[in-house]
């Protein structure tokens, strides 16, 4: 029984703790890498999606059809 704990315990580990600690995902980047995480985007800038922390969107850099309304 000792050992399905020390198994249970080492699942849970691997699912869960490691990858929150260990990522290779920046934090700070978005959108394949093309955006930055920000609480609120500069002018320059359109939100497109959100990022890891709920706080933050993702910011990407407009093009130049698109209005900055």
């Amino acid at each position: 029984m000792k050992i399905f704990y020390y198994l249970l315990h080492f699942l849970c580990y691997v699912t869960f703790i490691l990858p929150a600690t260990c990522t290779l995902v920046d934090p700070d980047r978005c959108s394949k890498s093309y955006g930055h995480c920000r609480k609120r985007c500069l002018k320059s800038e359109k939100h497109i999606d959100l990022c890891f922390s709920p706080s933050k969107v993702c910011c990407v850099a407009r093009m130049f059809e698109d209005d900055f309304s």
